[in-house]
């Protein structure tokens, strides 16, 4: 059994400019939570039973950090440039992704070359953002593998590509012919929620992975997340200017985070209710957080600037990458019990390479990367 998780930083809502580092405070603290949660449930998922949830927390935070850059270009400038955009994503997923997918199944081949079974068709996937949709065609089985494949957790980076494919374009529809911006983010919400109630109304519990893959099944996050940067885009502030939201902004706050984290400790990957209400649910709450930590400082937002937190969410998507199949990998070379003390210093050793993996990507493959004067050049020409 594998899951996946968003991919981590873009840039800022709050600056368009090629280069600029500025970000939204808090939201890397958030992804801290999310990849945590992720790389907990992997190590076992018997340590945080509902820590898949992460990957729905990754999908809020991106929809809503790639709606408020594309709304804030349209306000600007006056158009949304596609080919920026896109070169942009490029620049950022690319190198690290083609990294993993390249040096994976050559360590894979060194170690057991019982873990390239599939490889080619997971390569196929991740190579042409489509993971989750190859995987459906071949009838895999997420909840109840029986060989854990290398590339498996790609699958919902594949559904983030696509959405960074597609949803540029539905936003210069609603940008140039919707007029008011809450009908927008009602617009937009609503897609969620039906992508939620299709996930609900054609889950079979006895092979809920068609749902959980599906992109049209699996878009609530993302579509919650969306709506939330439309209207916090407003006048209205997403309704944080009224007095209402004042009044009771920190029991709201508390409320959600204390419904999240119940998610993440007893929701169960197994159950029905996750795919009839409960990813849905975290969503929910985990819009209502990002919206407590951009709308003004606080505790929320002091607890998410943590330092350890956000180091940590800043190297997320190299964390997300490398998790997955180092656990593998050194599940393979170790082939320890699942108990006692080798085992959990085979986790502890998972943790301390990815971290360093992660980091290392972070410091020297990333950044160089995104600083190619070729690259630069195509991000900011009209």
């Amino acid at each position: 059994m594998t899951t996946g998780l968003a991919p981590a930083p873009v840039q800022a809502a709050g600056d368009l400019r090629a280069g600029s580092s500025s970000r939204l405070p808090g939201l890397d603290g958030m992804r801290g939570i999310a990849i945590l949660a992720v790389l907990t449930f992997h190590l076992n998922s018997q340590w945080l039973s509902g820590g898949f949830l992460g990957v729905d927390i990754f999908f809020v935070i991106s929809g809503f950090l790639i709606t408020s850059l594309l709304v804030k270009e349209h306000r600007w400038t006056g158009r949304i440039d596609l080919r920026s955009f896109w070169t942009r994503r490029a620049r950022r997923l690319l190198p690290a992704l083609l990294t993993v997918v390249v040096l994976t199944p050559l360590l894979a081949q060194s170690v057991q070359r019982d873990l390239l079974v599939g490889i080619g068709r997971q390569v196929f996937g991740a190579l042409t953002f489509t993971t989750n949709w190859v995987e459906i065609a071949a009838g895999s089985d997420y909840f109840h593998a029986t060989s854990p494949q290398l590339l498996m957790n790609l699958w919902s980076l594949a559904v983030e590509e696509q959405f960074y494919l597609l949803w540029p374009l539905v936003m210069v529809l609603l940008l140039t012919r919707v007029r008011r911006p809450l009908t927008r983010a009602a617009i937009v919400g609503g897609l969620g929620l039906t992508s939620a109630l299709l996930m609900a109304v054609r889950l079979n519990p006895d092979a809920p992975t068609r749902v959980y893959y599906g992109t049209d099944t699996h878009l609530m996050g993302l579509m919650l997340g969306a709506a939330l940067a439309i209207a916090f885009a407003s006048s209205a502030r997403a309704g944080t200017r009224s007095a209402l939201w004042t009044r009771h902004r920190t029991r709201l706050l508390a409320a959600a985070g204390v419904t999240l984290g119940a998610l993440l400790v007893f929701l169960d990957e197994s159950s029905p209710l996750t795919f009839r209400g409960g990813i849905l649910l975290a969503s929910a709450a985990t819009a209502v957080l990002v919206l407590g930590a951009v709308d003004r400082p606080g505790r929320l937002r002091t607890f998410l600037l943590t330092p350890s937190l956000a180091w940590i969410g800043q190297r997320s998507y190299g964390i997300y990458l490398w998790h997955w199949p180092v656990i593998l990998l050194i599940d393979a070379d170790q082939s320890t019990q699942s108990a006692g003390p080798a085992y959990l210093w085979s986790r502890a050793w998972a943790v301390l390479v990815t971290m360093a993996i992660a980091d290392l990507s972070f410091r020297f493959l990333e950044p160089p990367v995104r600083r190619l004067h070729r690259f630069h050049h195509l991000a900011v020409r009209p």
